[in-house]
């Protein structure tokens, strides 16, 4: 029998179509609440960004609502006591740096100062980002009387409809392993592989079923993602990154690059143990014979979960 090619890393990349939202705030400028933005040197225009920040936030809420699904409760950190202690210090949240009672330690790093122990996360995200410019949308915050005969504080707030990139890169062979650097060394040990296994599953679970509230009673939107590229990887290299992009809108639906994805696919075959693209049919399509890699099966998206809650990531 072959031998199983070992699994180091996962890359994850989504879309999804955003409609008008403000999903991340830069602050405000005068009365104007304002979107996260950045300027690409290229096409010298502005694209959105959501903050890796503010996605792990969110990822973290998630894994708690998880609860029901797991023998031992996803708790959140308990936060007592963290806060500077001179009259103007400011607040600081510190974790508690223990990744085998906190998926959160575990998944997303830590530093701990007092006890010199440190993780760097075996999960990472860019955030999100937009595939298309901004185009300068604002909405008022208040109702306004044309008649003049009130007066109003008047605030607005940049919104942008967008398709929107996220990308996660998880190191499987790191999660649920912990050495002397990062617990202290009683602790230091490897969970058992189903422990492990049911910490990645319940991370991309999180993952695909993406919510984000910020701004929502103005800004309802959803933001799970409608097309999905998923790799197994054996080397711990990003193979995706930015290349999973929209070519054209075709009768109603939002065509993937399936060309230079399957360009991408064939440079980096010696990475790739396997994968799956997986559409929200109706919405996103990709031209399957075009993907003429043998690696990689293309599928709806709820064929996907199913592929995936299927899985064992760590043997």
């Amino acid at each position: 029998m072959e031998k199983q090619t070992k699994i180091k890393a996962i890359e994850i990349v989504t879309l999804t179509k955003v409609d008008p939202a403000n999903l991340n705030s830069n602050g405000t400028e005068g009365v104007i609440t304002v979107l996260k933005k950045f300027r690409d040197p290229i096409e010298n225009k502005e694209f959105i960004r959501v903050s890796g920040q503010s996605v792990k936030y969110h990822l973290k809420e998630i894994l708690y609502e998880l609860e029901e699904n797991n023998k031992q409760k996803y708790e959140p950190y308990n936060l007592d006591g963290v806060a500077g202690k001179s009259t103007n210090a400011k607040q600081v949240l510190v974790s508690p740096g223990d990744p085998e009672k906190y998926i959160s330690d575990d998944l997303f790093g830590y530093m701990k100062t007092d006890t010199k122990k440190k993780r760097i996360a075996p999960v990472r995200t860019c955030g999100m980002v937009s595939l298309f410019p901004y185009e300068e949308d604002r909405d008022f915050g208040v109702r306004y009387d044309e008649s003049g005969n009130e007066k109003h504080n008047i605030f607005e707030t940049e919104f942008s409809a967008n398709i929107m990139r996220s990308n996660f890169f998880i190191e499987v062979d790191r999660i649920g392993v912990f050495d002397k650097t990062e617990v202290e060394d009683a602790k230091a040990k490897t969970m058992s592989p189903e422990e492990r296994n049911n910490r990645i599953m319940d991370l991309i679970k999180c993952i695909l079923s993406y919510h984000h509230e910020t701004r929502s009673t103005r800004f309802l939107t959803k933001v799970y993602p409608e097309a999905v590229v998923v790799l197994f990887l054996n080397k711990k290299i990003p193979v995706i990154g930015d290349n999973l992009r929209i070519t054209e809108k075709k009768e109603n639906k939002y065509l993937i690059d399936a060309k230079l994805l399957n360009n991408v696919l064939n440079v980096f075959e010696d990475s790739v143990v396997n994968g799956y693209i997986g559409i929200l049919g109706g919405k996103f399509d990709i031209n399957k014979e075009e993907v003429t890699n043998a690696k990689i099966k293309v599928l709806e998206l709820k064929e996907l979960w199913n592929a995936l809650e299927q899985k064992k990531y760590i043997e």
